[in-house]
């Protein structure tokens, strides 16, 4: 190949390769000028939030933030003012219409007088329930039942207790032998049923008499939720395992749609409209090593969007439409603090971080502004989340990678238009008798250097010959300079390796018998 041909053989594979990288950059959405960012409103000192809502409890029309740890109960106002206070031993909550007046209310399942459940409406405490056969509090929901809504009680040993709305008993079950992992309602046909699961992977669907519909045992499990996901009437069961095991049930029957191994266990689970169409929901999934994953479920089975990561493990996942186009952004919070937005293709955009690990995320208004309200270790705080586009700048990729080809091409063609070196050639003219001789003894002892490479197989026979002959050459020119400048010399002899004929230093070719001794 033409050492001229080689720069621009190189540019053009260096230059397939830049334009390939910048392609994946453009279409994959990995660069883009979308930007968000968020400012802190207000905050309020609030340790380990367990549950938060924002949501409408006083029924004037304006949404309150609902709060609960492991001791507390709190509602405050879309200023951050306390409404109501409340302090618990252990609660868990839930919300839902109790006492039939359309506003949603409290409900606290915790101990008290044995195990108890209150029912806070408006700001004020109702007992419901107590000394009820139950163990200690891990799960409580309202299922609105054909029959009627029930409060239905899961506690840390597997066991279920539904109570009516009057505080009595309905039924009872057990679960599994563990910690209750989730409650939720099912539909079935358009009707609401609960799904509760265990620990240590006990799942089944109830219906409103306490009836098995089925039940299930998987490997443990840490997250089980219950969503229509395609808009027929009958909610899939889904469960994230203590060992990355990712199952989609139907709510119907309990038969596996879909499953798959994350390789890590899966610490929580939500849905989030990704895509904009309401007929569908998508699932995305957080991991305890950090992993996130989104799916679309088309009805039979379950396909994977995306993938990507945070610093630690996943501890919250809501879905807000930030930039107005009818697609909801995943926000996401982890233990170590950080919160970060997933849009609809899995480009990863960070918040501001948190100093102590995220518990909460939720999303809504509060004094007549859209928020996101993140609750974290030792604090809950309202952000005003903000988003910015700069048209056509996803395409930037591509046009620095042409900027940097042509860049490269002319590079090449700089190098090809260098003429070759010129080969060194020892010059004799005008030289002294004493340099003339050190010259002449120069070439010999590099002859002398040649021949004994070629003996001891250090350089093979085609650089030999090139090698010598332009020794030889060199030496030629040697003698033609002492002859001009008027220097006696003696002529050199060697042996013609054919015929034995003495011949003179420098001949290619026996005066003798013909034999030519460099070619």
């Amino acid at each position: 190949m033409s050492k001229k041909i080689i720069p621009f053989v190189v540019a053009i594979v260096l230059s397939c390769l830049v334009m390939a990288v910048a392609g994946v950059f453009s279409f994959s959405g990995l660069i883009t000028a979308e930007k968000f960012g968020d400012r802190l409103v207000w905050s309020q000192p609030y340790s380990t939030a367990e549950s938060m809502k924002v949501i409408d409890l006083t029924g004037d029309g304006q949404d309150e933030l609902f709060l609960q740890n492991t001791d507390n109960v709190s509602v405050l106002d879309g200023t951050g003012n306390s409404l109501w206070n409340f302090s618990y031993s252990s609660p868990k909550t839930t919300l839902g219409d109790v006492n039939k007046d359309g506003i949603e209310d409290i409900v606290v399942y915790y101990v008290g007088t044995g195990m108890s459940v209150d029912v806070i409406s408006k700001g004020q405490v109702h007992p419901l329930a107590q000394a009820l056969d139950i163990g200690f509090p891990s799960r409580v929901a309202v299922i609105r039942f054909a029959s009627g809504s029930q409060i239905v009680l899961g506690d840390n040993t597997g066991g279920v207790l539904s109570l009516g709305l009057d505080g009595q008993p309905r039924w009872s079950a057990t679960v599994g032998s563990e910690e209750m992992r989730g409650m939720d309602d099912a539909l079935i046909g358009g009707q609401p049923n609960v799904a509760v699961a265990t620990h240590d992977g006990s799942i089944g669907v109830y219906d409103a008499q306490g009836n098995a519909i089925w039940t299930h045992s998987q490997e443990q499990l840490r997250r089980m939720r219950a969503f229509d996901l395609n808009g027929d009437g009958n909610s899939e069961v889904i469960t994230g395992g203590e060992y990355g095991a990712f199952f989609i049930y139907s709510a119907v029957d309990g038969s596996v749609l879909f499953n798959k191994s994350l390789g890590q266990p899966i610490s929580e689970v939500r849905t989030v409209e990704l895509n904009g169409d309401p007929s569908s929901r998508e699932i995305v999934v957080g991991g305890k090593d950090g992993g996130v994953w989104a799916f679309s479920f088309d009805g039979t089975t379950a396909h994977q969007l995306w993938s990507g990561s945070l610093s630690d493990k996943v501890t919250e996942i809501a879905g807000l439409d930030i930039d107005q186009d009818g697609k909801e952004e995943a926000v996401l919070g982890d233990d170590s603090g950080q919160v970060a937005i997933f849009n609809a293709s899995g480009s990863r955009f960070n918040l501001s971080s948190h100093s102590t690990g995220i518990t909460r995320i939720d999303i809504g208004k509060l004094g007549g502004d859209r928020y996101v309200v993140i609750a974290d270790g030792s604090q809950v705080s309202t952000n005003k989340v903000n988003f910015n586009s700069i048209p056509g700048f996803q395409f930037t990729p591509l046009l620095v990678g042409l900027i940097l080809s042509g860049v490269m091409l002319i590079i090449a063609a700089i190098l090809a238009s260098i003429p070759p070196k010129p080969e060194m050639k020892v010059a004799f003219q005008d030289k002294s008798r004493e340099s003339l001789e050190a010259e002449r003894r120069m070439l010999k002892e590099s002859i002398a250097d040649v021949e004994r490479l070629r003996k001891s197989g250090e350089m093979t026979g085609e650089a030999y010959l090139a090698r010598l002959k332009r020794l030889r050459a060199d030496l030629a020119d040697n003698e033609a300079a002492f002859k001009t400048a008027g220097f006696q010399i003696r002529v050199e002899t060697f042996k013609c390796p054919n015929c034995g004929g003495t011949l003179e230093l420098g001949m290619d070719k026996c005066e003798y018998c013909g034999q030519v001794i460099l070619s």
